[in-house]
């Protein structure tokens, strides 16, 4: 008897579970490096927050001109006049699902974000975050 030239059912089912568990791996690696992308923004909001905040203070010598527009506990950070004293107002947005809140309104001495970040990042562990005056905490 002879054998036809081309791939058996067995050898296509094998070719198919090595396709469809390296589409698997792929889009789990995508999705890991997408929420460390968003960290990564995040983190960099923050720093941009923290810059501000230090301009603001060595002009002024207090946080307090930062509080317009966010003088409750609770309300989004971007609300602040602070991202328009700085020219940033579009830029600091969380990239994901989350917000930037203000923890402390800002006043003379000290001020409060809180953020959260979906995995590890550096030296912080994945949660909720707090930037103030002596830094992410």
């Amino acid at each position: 008897m002879k054998q036809k030239p081309g791939f058996s059912l067995t050898e296509f089912l094998i070719i198919g579970a090595i396709v469809a568990l390296l589409a698997v791996a792929g889009t789990l690696m995508i999705g890991i490096e997408r929420s460390r992308n968003r960290d990564a923004k995040r983190i960099a909001d923050m720093t941009n927050f923290a810059a501000g905040f230090a301009i603001l203070y060595a002009q002024d010598a207090s946080y307090a001109a930062a509080a317009e527009g966010c003088a409750t506990v609770g309300v989004l950070a971007t609300t602040c006049k602070l991202p328009t004293l700085t020219g940033m107002e579009s830029q600091l947005k969380d990239p994901g699902s989350y917000s930037y809140q203000v923890t402390k309104v800002p006043d003379a001495e000290d001020f409060g974000i809180s953020f959260r970040l979906e995995r590890p990042y550096a030296q912080y562990a994945a949660g909720t975050h707090l930037l103030t005056r002596s830094g992410i905490k």
